[in-house]
């Protein structure tokens, strides 16, 4: 008799379970399932994906790292003893880091290839360009108060560059180019510019009508 008790017991079981698994789903969206609103979706152009804003990265298109901004120093020089303030306030205003050297006159003498001063400024810019149309493209108007309006065609450090260099402006129909001699006079100094970048150095090279006796080139730093 108890066996047929325990028989009907997990015959209700079994009949509830049935019962319970064919009632249908509920209607309700469950938490977590909801569905996409389809009209508040945008397919975006090549041209709008372009446009959307990027977020830095450190590295470049390829995946790599991108290149640390490269630097150098330089010496710019021989610069007289009167033009050493204006050189000065122009790195200052570059931002750039410099050590002052004065240099004795033998060391600080350079050789330079020019035309003479001319009259006006006028008359040293129709110069320059007759100077370009004869394929002369390295050449700048002197402002230097002494010199002014001189065209000066390069500056050497040995006399065998400026001769060669008057040589060759014979031969492209420059006869007025004379060479001559620059900084020998005492009170030269020279600065040393420490780690900047190329596109500093270019800047400082804008100058060189202001201090044409001057070279920038690039040195080992120390």
């Amino acid at each position: 008799m108890k066996w047929f008790v325990w028989l009907l017991l997990i015959l209700n079981v079994v009949l509830f379970g049935y019962f319970k698994l064919s009632e249908p789903m509920p209607k309700g969206i469950q938490p977590g399932h909801e569905p996409v609103q389809a009209d508040s979706m945008q397919i975006l152009t090549p041209e709008q994906l372009s446009a959307l804003p990027k977020t830095p990265s450190a590295t470049d298109a390829s995946g790599l790292p991108t290149a640390v901004q490269q630097v150098a120093c330089y010496e710019w020089g021989s610069i007289s003893s009167g033009s050493v303030p204006h050189a000065r306030r122009v790195l200052e205003k570059l931002g750039v880091e410099t050590n002052v050297l004065v240099i004795a006159p033998q060391e600080a003498m350079r050789y330079w290839v020019y035309i003479p001063p001319l009259k006006s400024l006028r008359a040293a810019q129709t110069r320059s360009d007759e100077l370009r149309s004869l394929g002369v493209q390295e050449s700048f108007i002197v402002q230097e108060a002494q010199w002014r309006y001189a065209i000066s065609l390069g500056v050497f450090k040995e006399e065998a560059g400026a001769i060669q260099l008057q040589e060759e402006m014979r031969s492209r129909g420059v006869p007025d180019a004379v060479k001559g001699v620059r900084n020998d006079e005492s009170g030269q100094s020279v600065f040393l510019i420490k780690n900047v970048a190329a596109g500093v150095a270019e800047e400082i090279g804008k100058f060189r009508p202001d201090f044409p006796s001057s070279e920038l080139k690039q040195v080992a730093c120390q």
